[in-house]
């Protein structure tokens, strides 16, 4: 339950040691890979670098996984990867032996350059025919209208005594303009191919002898002429040869599906080579970190108190000339932060996480949450059915995640069993079901429907615990680091003064012994506001601007007010659980009596009512009990502003292995 103690570690070996250094560094994932030199100014930096120079084969893997990247991409382009419903929301994610996953990458080179080939070469050929389909299909658009013309397309154009041309124009008034243009040159005839609502498609024939006077009187007509060229017979030949040919391209088609049905079942490989050469490339990577001479190499880092005997012995296994050297944080150094908690309250490190790593030697404010989390969370939600839910879906999920997102499951699973808990205690088994169907009184404490007020209360006091335990904390860290007059005026004062405060205004009400318990209090917030006037600007050295800070300072009373006020969210959003239960309960039992359809509606109506209020109050549930630690709590003690402890090792994006050694 605290801070994990880092210390600094440096690795010093030869050259010919890199590669071997690297893998035992990438297989136990416990180092934190500095940059050589950082945190130096440039003018004192080293320049003496690492004798290995990995840039050619950072090139050959950036352009491997680009290959692999593609490839993949194409598959799924083509074929969707056909996910589960908890796989949509967990994520898509393969799993393999360690003897498959040797078998997948074995050959790997090899193998992606043939698996890219064969995804380019599909892709070519679907464009090809692509293309060529669409440019068919627009020859046959282009030459229906002309189908009603038998004759040789090669005959169209001048002869020696008469010219042939197909062309076409505005239907409307055709007839007119054409005659015109024959009555202006002789000799021009003309016959409709096809004709359509607004063009008409035409035969054209006149005397080659006049050839000019003829294109100029038929320009005048409107006429347009028409060129069959890509015609080798009659334009009705030409249809059925294109249409032929598109048959062949179905085929093709067909062909280049089943090819890549081929391909996508060697979908496995292509993931496990390109997590293969992911991990290749990290390993290389890494080593542009290191520093060294012309002979030796020199690794710098962040590890773990508790993993560094793991890691020299594992270091030194390689051989025997590698020296580890290790010591504890200099002052001007910053280590990163990784927080370190008991079985119990590892779950909760997600929220912590969430609001950011507290800074190096402050605490870890996750055991002391954990409590405070499962209670609130457990009164937002006030239903023992609603946690046996939540706690079973969390547990689906985590037998089908198979150890990814473990510690949020593990927490989500910890929710639902406190809910499970607290709806006992307040009678809440799929809201008042239990009553309606047979009578039967389950709240353990109390009826939030029935005592609103209690509910209420009880969600003040739990606040004003929350809060004051986080003053606690502060006033241990004070202390704990030898500021023990800190710990007495910033939290001591401050706690006597508000318990003054609430037993002189409220203590009369507990009972018949408490009336002198309430006199005395109001000593007890003078004596608080008194040590708060007198300490709360001490850091002033003006004593006028000292007792102004110090009177001020009581104004924060407000402060305090609003936090508890704030913990009536827990009221809100668990009564409003068990309204919206109870409502669900009334509408959907009421068709209930209806013969033989009526339960089968009342059961599927429950269900669906039930499930809907699950949802819409989980969210809030979560996300108010995680504001209630962020603002009211953290605001107590946390210190935040501490770096995420992030070590190299394994990651991999689609294939996880059952057993990790040697990925």
């Amino acid at each position: 339950m605290a801070i994990s103690e880092m210390r600094r570690v440096s690795v010093i070996g030869h050259e010919s040691r890199i590669d071997e250094v690297v893998r035992v560094l990438q297989h136990l994932g416990a180092v934190e890979v500095s940059e050589y030199g950082e945190g130096l100014a440039s003018e004192e930096k080293p320049t003496i670098t690492c004798p290995y120079d990995p840039t050619e084969r950072l090139s050959e893997l950036d352009s491997i996984l680009a290959d692999l990247k593609y490839t993949i991409d194409m598959m799924g382009k083509h074929r969707r990867i056909t996910k589960s419903i908890l796989e949509n929301f967990t994520g898509y994610r393969l799993y393999m032996t360690e003897s498959e996953w040797k078998a997948q990458i074995s050959d790997g080179a090899d193998n992606v350059r043939r698996l890219c080939g064969r995804a380019r070469e599909i892709e070519e050929s679907m464009a090809d025919l692509s293309a060529r389909r669409t440019r068919i299909a627009s020859s046959i658009e282009f030459l229906e209208p002309w189908e009603g013309f038998k004759g040789d397309s090669t005959q169209l154009g001048p002869g020696p005594f008469v010219t042939i041309s197909l062309g076409t124009a505005d239907s409307k008034g055709i007839d007119s303009r054409m005659e015109a243009a024959a009555s202006s040159v002789p000799g021009i005839a003309w016959g409709a191919v096809a004709a359509e609502p607004a063009r008409a498609y035409m035969l054209v024939a006149y005397p080659t002898s006049v050839s000019e006077e003829a294109a100029r009187a038929l320009s005048e007509a409107g006429f347009a002429r028409v060129s069959l060229d890509q015609c080798s017979g009659s334009p009705g030949d030409e249809i059925r040869r294109l249409r032929e040919e598109l048959d062949g391209i179905s085929k093709a088609s067909d062909n280049l599906e089943r090819e890549i049905d081929s391909l996508v079942e060697e979908r496995p490989r292509a993931f496990a080579l390109y997590d293969h050469f992911s991990l290749d490339r990290a390993r290389y990577y890494i080593t542009t970190k290191f520093g060294g001479t012309a002979r030796t190499f020199l690794v710098e880092g962040w590890v773990q108190q508790k993993d560094m005997g793991r890691f020299r012995a594992a270091i030194l296994q390689i051989a025997d000339d590698i020296v580890v050297q290790d010591r504890p944080p200099l002052e001007d150094e910053i280590p990163p932060v990784e927080l370190i908690n008991g079985k119990l309250a590892q779950p909760f490190e997600v929220i912590t996480k969430t609001m950011g790593y507290p800074a190096p030697g402050s605490i870890d404010p996750t055991p002391f949450l954990a409590p405070f989390f499962l209670v609130f969370f457990g009164l937002c939600m006030t239903d023992a059915v609603y946690g046996l839910i939540i706690a079973g879906v969390a547990l689906l999920l985590m037998r089908k995640m198979k150890g990814r997102g473990t510690q949020f499951l593990n927490l989500i699973l910890a929710c639902g069993l406190a809910t499970v808990v607290v709806g006992a205690l307040l009678g809440g088994w799929l809201g008042d079901l239990p009553t309606r169907l047979f009578g039967w009184r389950t709240a353990i404490l109390f009826d939030p429907m029935q005592s609103p007020t209690t509910f209420l209360i009880l969600s003040f006091g739990l606040g004003i615990v929350h809060i004051f335990t986080g003053l606690g904390i502060k006033a241990y860290d004070n202390v704990r680091k030898g500021r023990w007059l800190s710990a007495i005026y910033d939290q001591g004062f401050w706690v006597l003064f508000l318990v003054g405060i609430g037993l002189t205004l409220g203590g009369g009400s507990l009972g018949p012994g408490f009336s002198s318990v309430a006199e005395n209090a109001k000593y007890a917030a003078l004596g608080g506001a008194a040590g708060l006037v007198a300490t709360q600007g001490r850091h002033h050295k003006n004593p006028l601007q000292r007792l102004g800070g110090g009177v001020l300072s009581l104004y924060a009373t407000t402060g305090y007010m609003s936090d508890i006020i704030s913990y009536a969210r827990l009221f809100g959003l668990g009564f409003t659980s068990t309204v919206l239960a109870s409502v669900m309960n009334d509408l959907m039992l009421r068709p209930a009596g209806i013969p033989i359809i009526g339960p089968v509606i009342a059961v599927i109506g429950l269900a669906f009512g039930h499930v809907f209020n699950i949802l819409i109050n989980i969210i809030g549930a979560y996300v108010h009990s995680s504001r209630l630690q962020y603002v009211e709590f953290f605001g107590k003690f946390f210190e935040a502003g501490g770096r995420r402890f992030m070590p190299f090792g394994a990651a991999t994006k689609y294939v996880d292995v059952e057993t990790t050694k040697g990925v």
